[in-house]
């Protein structure tokens, strides 16, 4: 396979994931240590001692590894099981706080332990005649969403946005699948700069580095004004830009140590003059991971041991220019670049009765490059905050994926034994146009159109053979004692979405309440075709759906 891009940097990335079987024990280090141990607690404000929601729990190994994780429930409790015989370190964080660490020894004599109620405290920092900028993160409360600036606090956290959203109150990320979870629901859109994107939101979270993202914002009461994607809410990360006037430049740099180290850095810059501002803004991460584990089936006295090392690179360029055409106009245009590359090489040896059955081994080669492009148009009537703002977007996805499998025990079997080749190609362009009028001092009205159409193109090629079966589900006998085979054949999708929108929003504030209400209506028009080495078949819909909303807030 050829990629479409070339990347200097490595990282490690691990990701294990399985379902549970009956009579099926897990342990998951090279020791195989039990995992009967039991960690809770409360986690409470010292100040205002309310319990902590959301508040994240993280239970690491000796070596620094994380070995599983919670987070706080609405009374601020959590409970972990299944810990790991040993010394293990209990962290817990949450953005805007100091990190409270404890040392837990898990034993057969005492396995459960409670930690008791635990007191975070406001993250505080003395300053002496200097001015110290972006340090700590800071949390805005709005009507319909929460904004958080991130500092390197919460950039320290990790090397990639995945990382760093899972120290996010109300958001989780699964450690081994990447899924995304906002207040325990994974039904989340993720938008970037307020764009949706072409990729799966789990691997795009893992291919933003932490250093590019200036601010995230949960909403979790999202209006008329957003697509009906993402019913539990939406996750928009906001990238760095900056319009300081001269010429303006920082350079960060992290890295995230446990078994290998992972690093991410940044570069921002800026100048502006008169009526022009250009910027460009580059993020980088990349590190190393390796892990591995058995499992053990008592049922019928397997042991399967597995091994996984994951190399992972990922870079991002922003780059843009503001036009400040007058006090009531702005042209803006802007590109982001996104690079990113992961190998995974995995190994499994499956034991029956300590007589080795079954050696699999298997490399998985993936490149991707996404290319946002970007141009947008505001008007600024006299009153503040009343404009109209039009916005053109397209984006463009390329994803590679080259995989190949070996059972060293059978190479002739062409059922274990083969290559998979997949080609994506993704493209989305769209168009907005959104007005806001401040009807009242504490009342706005908010309505736009939106046009947005999808394209996918997925194509697989494999040499993969599966077994033949006969009208009894049979396998079908061969002449060499084996079963006959047929190939799996290659296979290639296309997929065309056309989307029209309308809608219409109004919000009031009274007093300590706030209400949002809304309606959007959207034609949705969808064209597929899917073909194979032996068949071919069409889908087509068309449908009309009027999608209402309300919102009531009330802040004490």
């Amino acid at each position: 396979m050829l990629f479409r891009m070339q990347l200097a940097m490595k990282r490690i990335y691990f990701l294990l994931s399985f379902g549970f079987l009956p009579f099926i024990v897990i342990k998951a280090n090279t020791d195989n240590p039990p995992a009967y141990g039991i960690i809770s607690g409360n986690v409470v404000d010292a100040g205002s001692k309310q319990p902590m929601q959301y508040v994240n729990v993280v239970v690491r190994n000796n070596s620094d590894s994380i070995l599983t994780g919670g987070i706080t429930d609405e009374k601020g409790h959590f409970s972990i099981r299944e810990i790991p015989e040993g010394s293990n370190t209990v962290e817990i964080q949450f953005i805007g706080y100091e990190k409270i660490v404890k040392e837990v020894e898990v034993t057969r004599d005492q396995s459960s332990h409670n930690l008791s109620t635990i007191n975070l405290s406001e993250a505080a920092q003395q300053l002496e005649e200097v001015e110290v900028r972006g340090e700590l993160s800071t949390v805005t409360q709005k009507i319909d969403r929460r904004v958080i600036n991130v500092g390197k606090d919460l950039t320290a956290t990790g090397t990639s946005a995945s990382e760093l959203l899972n120290n996010v109150q109300s958001v989780s990320v699964d450690q081994q699948t990447g899924a995304i979870s906002l207040r325990g629901n994974e039904n989340v859109r993720i938008l970037v700069d307020g764009r949706p994107t072409n990729v799966d939101p789990a691997q795009l979270l893992q291919q933003i580095p932490s250093s590019s993202i200036k601010s995230i914002e949960l909403i979790t009461n999202p209006s008329a004004k957003y697509n009906p994607e993402g019913m539990s809410g939406i996750i928009n990360i906001i990238l760095h830009k900056n319009s300081s006037n001269g010429f303006n430049g920082s350079v960060t740099g992290g890295i995230t140590y446990g078994k290998n180290p992972r690093y991410n850095g940044a570069l921002d810059l800026n100048y502006r003059r008169g009526i022009v501002n250009l910027f460009a803004n580059y993020g980088g991460s990349s590190g190393t991971f390796e892990g591995g584990g058995r499992i053990t089936r008592e049922d019928n006295a397997s042991i399967s041991d597995f091994t996984n090392e994951n190399i992972r690179q990922s870079h991002l360029v922003k780059t843009g220019a503001d036009l400040y055409l007058n006090k009531a106009n702005t042209l803006s245009v802007y590109t982001i670049q996104n690079f990113f590359r992961n190998k995974r090489m995995s190994g499994t040896m499956i034991y029956f009765e300590d007589i080795l059955d079954s050696d699999h081994a298997g490399v998985n080669t993936t490149g991707d490059y996404t290319g946002t492009y970007n141009l947008n148009f505001k008007h600024d009537f006299l009153k503040e905050g009343h404009h109209i703002e039009l916005e053109v977007s397209h984006s463009l996805t390329q994803e590679e994926e080259d995989a190949r499998f070996v059972q060293s025990l059978d190479v002739s079997d062409p059922t274990s034994n083969y290559m998979d080749d997949i080609l994506n190609d993704l493209t989305s362009s769209i168009v907005n146009l959104d007005y806001v009028n401040p009807l009242a001092e504490k009342g706005k009205l908010e309505l736009g159109l939106e046009y947005r159409v999808d394209r996918t193109v997925n194509r697989q090629f494999t040499d993969r053979h599966q077994f033949l079966y006969d009208e009894s589900g049979m396998k079908v006998p061969g002449v060499d004692g084996g079963f006959q085979t047929v190939p799996m054949g290659n296979t290639s999708f296309t997929y065309d979405r056309g989307i029209y929108s309308a809608y219409a929003n109004y919000g009031h504030q009274f007093g300590k309440f706030s209400l949002q209400a809304g309606a959007r209506v959207e034609q949705y028009d969808v064209d597929a075709l899917f073909e194979d080495s032996e068949d071919a078949g069409e889908y087509k819909d068309s449908r009309m759906t009027v999608y209402p909303s309300a919102f009531v807030t009330y802040t004490p």
